[in-house]
């Protein structure tokens, strides 16, 4: 696969190099406008565009190694066990594009010890769906520049980067012309992220999955009403208990083809998640920070 360059940006987006470099390396000593920044980045994710540090990497005879380390439950249920299948797979994609090999590893919630760290120098680390906690104990072990995802660790010194569930949720709710619905969703570990899925239902009519036969309950008490599924496997599961005209999915797994093709859905791309995260990872390395600590990656267009 040829690799993307500034020069093809450029040439899709009707600019010139210098202004894409500008933009790519969040130049803000140069006077370019929203409209056109917003029009390069746009550019640069649909070629699918990441920064070459590799060289600089060989130059410095750095060891070329990022973790991917994932914080799981002891008994992880299906619609657990696949969560971050798809964006390990997308994020693997884009490390080696840029001559990184990648490592992978779970860390239990219960026992979060760690020794990858102490047998391997990591130029980069993913801390993935890690609980405040946990994070601060692992933190101190990870010398690496870091990303949190599926976290919303208040810590002003690292970056994080998840799901824009408010713009996601608002959408539907426009196309219910915003009625009582109720909301059933997937666990993150991280208690802020929770409470920001959460931020704009009714606590009456929130279910926090846990198992099948507490969900057939929950639909059964609400099948006169609209509803948000978060998590492609709990709206499959959900789809033999309720309706499917009355439920809105919101795939987060890259698994929304288990779904009946009646089932309405917002699709968040793994794939443009990894992407961004990769870059922002890719700017921590080469030394390159920024103020924004917070990346909100947007749903696809509504189905």
């Amino acid at each position: 696969m040829k690799k993307v360059t500034l020069k093809d940006i450029a040439d899709h987006a009707g600019v010139s190099v210098a202004s894409v470099s500008y933009v790519l390396n969040n130049r803000t000593d140069q006077k370019i406008s929203l409209k056109t920044r917003e029009k390069i980045l746009e550019v640069a994710y649909e070629l699918n565009y990441v920064p070459n540090i590799a060289a600089r990497t060989l130059a410095n005879k750095k060891s070329s190694l990022i973790g991917i380390l994932i914080i799981t439950s002891e008994n992880e249920d299906p619609w657990e066990k696949f969560l971050y299948t798809d964006l390990v797979r997308e994020l693997e994609k884009v490390m080696r594009r840029n001559n990184y090999d990648v490592i992978v590893s779970t860390i239990s919630v219960t026992k979060p010890e760690i020794d990858i760290t102490s047998k391997r120098v990591l130029e980069g680390v993913f801390l993935i769906n890690v609980r405040g906690d946990i994070f601060y104990k692992l933190s101190t072990k990870i010398s690496a520049p870091m990303i949190i995802v599926d976290s919303l660790i208040e810590d002003r010194y690292f970056h994080k980067i998840t799901w824009n569930f408010s713009k996601a949720i608002a959408s539907i709710k426009k196309i219910y012309n915003r009625e009582e619905i109720f909301l059933v969703t997937s666990r993150y570990n991280d208690k802020r992220i929770m409470e920001y899925i959460r931020d704009d239902f009714n606590k009456e009519l929130i279910y926090e999955m846990d198992s099948v036969e507490e969900l057939e309950s929950f639909l059964e008490r609400n099948k006169d009403k609209k509803g948000i599924i978060i998590n492609e496997f709990i709206g499959d599961m959900a789809s033999r208990f309720i309706d499917n005209k009355n439920i809105f999915v919101i795939s987060i797994c890259g698994s929304d083809y288990l779904l009946d093709k009646d089932i309405r859905t917002v699709v968040f791309s793994n794939k443009k998640k990894a992407v961004l995260a990769s870059n922002q990872l890719f700017k921590l390395i080469d030394k390159q920070y920024s103020d924004n600590k917070y990346i909100y990656v947007n749903h696809n267009k509504p189905k």
